[in-house]
Formats: structure tokens, sequence, C-alpha cells
């Protein structure tokens, strides 16, 4: 037994020693791990564990012969950049032990609060001198750029606006070198002669340049603007304006529309914030940006300016030059707004309301999608009243009535009845002017916009089918557009008497100017369409209108401009349209034109005019006419067409 005891602790003592000897094999040793110095690779280990811990002395423990501004390099990098952690990952590690030099890959990731991780990649050089490995540092061994004298820095700046664009990329407001073109009074010699030049340069800016030369108060040598362009279109306006004695021009940089004024209710327009905008829009906005007061500017300020952009970048020293850039970075990029507006469309409504100087406004949209073409409004202080004012639409939604009808089986020839006065459902109804046609056609009593006839056949149809047609044509609606906007309203009626005022657009029925334009374009191309402004923003629906109707709708639509209450717009072949005269409280009356020409539907409105034929008719004479000479000029095919006489005869009232 004590023989046996003796063996079964030599095997022990034995195993231990072996023990020991595979660990000491392994590299644990007495005295624990390689230590920094023994390796390159232990030398490299600890110095980059150092740096993660911002332990630059420990760091400079591991250099050989350190630079003086060793600590101080490390120090400014950190104090610039403001990481919240530095990790580091070797990639490669090239040694040779006989020669005693080695290289070690680095990758630096610092995670930073204003920006996506900062990376860039080091190499360290490491070399054994009398069996101790050190780390061979230089400037590059903190960022490959980095050389004597060169700093780190970390700076902010707002990026440039980016521009609102036209559908075919044209900037319709853009940063930019802006031509501002006005007078000095001691040398105009003619001042009408001025103010009639500038109207003829940039339409709608005579009758200001006439109002600011005739001031009481003018200055000698003072520059008096009149109208500031971007530069493509202010050049092209000098040259028309430059002979004359007093007029002159100053360039500037800044924001501008493309024209003076141009869809400015769509674009808008930016101005230094006010202290209410300061405090609805928080960081990074201070006293003194520019920000959008309106419009797509205002609508979609953080889109089109985002955040500000980053720049990490090596300093020559701490005011010095750049020399290298390593980091540009914007958190939330500004993006060029593409909208669907044309700009040759826009002009042509620009131009005709030029010289209007009542409230008004103009909506075109693009018939076979429903892409909004042009808009404006006046007066241009005012609000959009083409998007967002809602009216009665008066005799324009006969257009729905009559699809109704039609869809009902009634035929453009069929004999109806249009006296001058009726009754349906116990409310006394009248035609304009005191009309009265007797026995006449469905397609006569629509080009004399008949109310005698179709409130009578709106109650035999029926409250569901008139507010099924109504459906169809994009009524209840919602718009979503970017901006601010209104759809068309159509209630179903309570009773016959309801029945008859909503079927010539009274009663509870109510659009806005940008949707009667759609009802217009829907009767072109036979499928109602949402109105879209923004490229990305087209909303797939449809609404098709009644089977079998359209070339019936599209005739009679151009009867009532060739023959009946729309003559003052029959100004080129084409041209279709149903006027209307819409009342409102207070025995206001609104006029409306709704149309359509070439492929685009379109709609005006006169706010308290009066007789949609006489006051809104030839607006969308002249709008039509804009549109015939532009898009011909262009190279779009137009169609060919007399213009109707300025002395043609006295259109019905509605």
């Amino acid at each position: 037994m004590r023989n046996l005891i003796a063996g079964l602790a030599a095997v022990l003592v034995l195993g231990a020693v072996a023990g020991v000897g595979w660990w000491l094999l392994e590299g644990g040793g007495l005295f624990g791990e390689d230590e920094p110095g023994d390796t390159a690779e232990a030398t490299a280990a600890a110095y980059l564990e150092a740096w993660e811990a911002a332990r630059h002395e420990e760091m400079a423990a591991l250099v050989r012969s350190p630079d003086e501004d060793f600590v101080e390099v490390h120090d400014q990098l950190r104090s610039a950049i403001e990481p919240e952690t530095l990790t580091t990952a070797v990639t490669r590690h090239d040694g040779n032990e006989d020669a005693g030099r080695a290289v070690t890959g680095v990758e630096l990731r610092w995670e930073v609060p204003y920006a996506d991780d900062l990376v860039w990649d080091i190499e360290l050089e490491l070399l054994r001198e009398r069996g101790e490995w050190d780390v061979a540092w230089d400037h590059a061994s903190v960022h490959p750029e980095l050389q004597p004298g060169l700093v780190f820095d970390v700076s902010t700046a707002p990026v440039e606006r980016a521009p609102i664009l036209a559908h075919d990329g044209t900037e319709l407001a853009g940063q930019g070198e802006q031509v501002t073109l006005g007078f000095e009074p001691s040398t105009v010699t003619d001042a009408e002669a001025v103010a009639e030049a500038f109207d003829d340069a940039v339409p709608g800016t005579g009758e200001r340049a006439a109002r600011e030369l005739g001031r009481g108060d003018l200055v000698d040598d003072w520059f008096y603007p009149v109208v500031t362009l971007s530069s493509e279109r202010g050049e092209d306006a000098w040259a028309d304006l430059r002979d004359l004695d007093g007029v002159l021009r100053r360039t500037t940089e800044g924001r501008s529309l493309l024209e003076e004024h141009f869809a400015q209710h769509v674009v808008g327009r930016v101005d230094e914030a006010t202290a209410e905008q300061l405090e609805q829009l928080g960081a990074p906005y201070e006293v003194g940006d520019v920000v959008g007061q309106f419009g797509l500017e205002a609508a979609f300020e953080r889109e089109l300016v985002g955040s500000d952009e980053v720049t990490v970048s090596l300093r020559d020293g701490e005011d010095g030059p750049v020399r290298e850039t390593i980091l540009e970075y914007q958190a939330d990029p500004s993006e060029p707004l593409e909208t669907t507006l044309d700009v040759t469309v826009q002009r042509a409504v620009e131009n005709a309301l030029v010289g209007v100087e009542t409230t008004a406004a103009i909506v075109v949209v693009d018939a076979d999608s429903g892409a909004v073409r042009g808009s404006a409004s006046r007066p241009l202080g005012g609000y959009n009243r083409a998007w967002s004012g809602t009216y009665a639409p008066g005799s324009t939604f006969k257009v729905v009535t009559l699809e109704a009808l039609l869809a009902d089986g009634m035929d453009p020839d069929d004999e109806v009845t249009c006296p001058e006065d009726t009754r349906v459902g116990g409310l006394a109804i009248t035609n304009a002017g005191d009309v009265d046609l007797g026995t006449t056609t469905l397609r006569e009593a629509f080009a004399a916009s008949c109310n005698t006839t179709f409130a009578p056949l709106a109650a035999e149809l029926g409250a569901s089918a008139l507010t099924e047609a109504a459906g169809r044509f994009g009524f209840g609606w919602e718009p979503d557009l970017g901006l601010s906007a209104r759809g068309g309203v159509f209630a179903e009626p309570g009773d016959d008497a309801e029945l008859g005022a909503a079927a010539f657009g009274q009663a509870r029925v109510a659009s806005s100017p940008l949707h009667l334009a759609s009802v217009a374009a829907a009767a072109d191309s036979g499928t109602w369409y949402p109105p879209h402004l923004l490229v990305d923003r087209e909303r797939d629906e449809e609404r098709d209108l009644a089977d079998g109707i359209l070339d019936d709708l599209r005739d009679l639509l151009r009867e009532a401009v060739t023959d009946g209450t729309g003559t003052e717009a029959d100004v080129a072949d084409g041209v279709r349209g149903k006027t209307g005269t819409a009342e409102a409280a207070d025995d206001v009356e609104h006029a409306w034109f709704i149309g359509s020409y070439e492929g685009l539907g379109f709609a005006v409105l006169v706010e308290e005019g009066g007789a949609g034929g006489r006051v809104a008719g030839p607006i969308a004479g002249r709008l039509v006419r804009e549109l015939e000479s532009l898009l011909d000029d262009d190279g779009a095919v137009a169609e060919d067409g007399a213009e109707a006489d300025d002395d043609e005869a006295e259109p019905a009232d509605d």
C-alpha cells in the first residue's frame, strides 16, 4: 500500500510539471502573456488599446523617440472631432522578425455625433532595437495626410437652398445672379416712354414703373428698382431697355423666381425669418436666416434646405486654408423640388392676367394626367385663391349635369323647353338675361345655359344619378398636393328644390378653381384625374366618365363657345368651354369660365365679376391666344384658328 501511494504521488508531480511546461510553451509564462515590447503584435495591440482609451501619455511610452508634439497632436484631434468612441481594427500585419521591422495596418473608426462614423486607415511601423519593439511614429501614423503644422478642424455651414423646378428642369426658383432693372430720376428724359418700355420688356411692370416715376419725393442720383429677374431673363429685358435714358441695372446674388411674380402663389417667396417663424422652425435656424414665407418655399422649407453640411478637414493652422478634406456630410440632404408646372403654360397664364385688377384666378391642368401646368391668383399680395378658394360653380356645373343626362340616355337633339322662368319643388328659377327659347333642343339649351331646362331635367333624373355624376368628376376628392388646396363639394340634395338648384351649380355645391380645371380636363379626355403638382406625389386614382357620352359632351362644349354664352373665348379652333355666373351672399356674383384647349383643361374665376360670359370669357380668350402663340413659338403643334374679332357680337350674360 505504501508503494502504491508513493507511485501515485510521483505521477501527480510529473503531471504538474508537464502542465507548467505546456503553459510556458503557449506563452503564459511565470510573468503572463507577451508584454508590450516583447513582440510587434503585442506592442501594436497595447498602443491601439491606449489610443481607444485616450491614454496619450501611455501611447507615447510605446513610441521610439516621440516628437515633442505627440500628445498635443492626439489631444488636438480629439478636441476637434469630439468623438464619442474610437474603435480600432487591425487589417493586416506584415512582420520580419529577423530584420526587426513590422508594419500593422489599422482601421480607425471614430463615432461622432454629427455624421456617420468617421473612418480612415493608417499604418503603424514597428522596429526592434536591443530586443525591444517600439512604434516608429510620425504624423502620418495619425492620418495619412497629416503633416507638421496641420490641425484637424470640424466646421458646419448651411448648404445652398435647393431649387424648385418646372417639369422640364427649368429653375422656377433658385440661387444665382439676379438682375434688378430700374431708373435714375436725374437722367430720365421721357418717363412715359420708360414706363411703356418696361411693360413691353416685362409685361405687367409698366404700371409700377409709371407709379415710381411719378413719385414726388424722388432723389436725383438714387437708383429706384422696378423689377428683379433671374440673370437670363434680366439680360433679355435689359437688351430692350438699355438704350433708354435713365434706365439702369444692378446685379446681385440671391434667391429669385424665374421671372418677377412667376407662379408666385405656388412657388412662393423667401425672406428673413420673423421671430415667430424662428420659434416654429427651431434649431438650427437663427436670426438673419432666410426662410420660405409661403407656397412651396414654406411648405418644403426643411426639404429644400436640409441640414447644415459638416466638413472635417486638415487645416494649415487654426485659421489657415484647408489642405485636405477628410469628410463632407449632410445628415438630411437638401433635394430639388420637382413640380409639374410648365414654363410655357405658366407664362401664358401670367400674360392672360396682365392688366387684370380685380380678384381673379386661373388654373391649367393636363387633361391626360391631372398634372398642374400653370396657376396664378390675383392680387399678388392675396392668398392662393386658385387652390384654396371655394365658390359656387354656377352654370359651369352644367357640364356635370349634362354628362348625367347623356349617361341616362338623352340625345343632344332631344326636345326640351327653356322658358324664361319655372319652378322646381317650389323653388323659383330664372335664366340669366331673361333668356326664353321656348321649345328647343338639349344642345341649344346647353349653349344658351338655360337654368330653366337643366333644373327640371335634374329633378326627373334624381338625386342619386346627379350625385354619381359629380363623383365621376372628382367631387368629394380630398387634395394632397403639398400645398393647401380645396376640391369640389357636392352634398346629395335632400329634395327637388335643392336638386334643381344643384343642377346649375348652386345650393350646397362648391369648388375651387383648381378642381373646376380638372372638371374641364375630364370633359376633354373622358377621365377625371386628381390634380397633382409634385412629380413624386401623383395619386394612383382616376375616374372614368360614363360610357359612350364623350363625343356628344365635347361637341356641346364646343358649340357653347361658338354659338352660346362662351363666344368671347372662341379665338382658336378646338376651344371648348362653359361659362358660369355663380350667386353668392349679399347679391354678389362670381364670374366663371372653364374649358379646354390643346389637351389642357382650365378654369378662370373673377370674384364678384358678374356675368361669366362677359367677364371671365375674355380672360379665357386671352389665355387661349397666349397658349396658341407660345406653344407655336416653342415648336409645339398648335391648331390653326382665326382669332375672334374684338367687336364680335355681345354674348349672353351667363
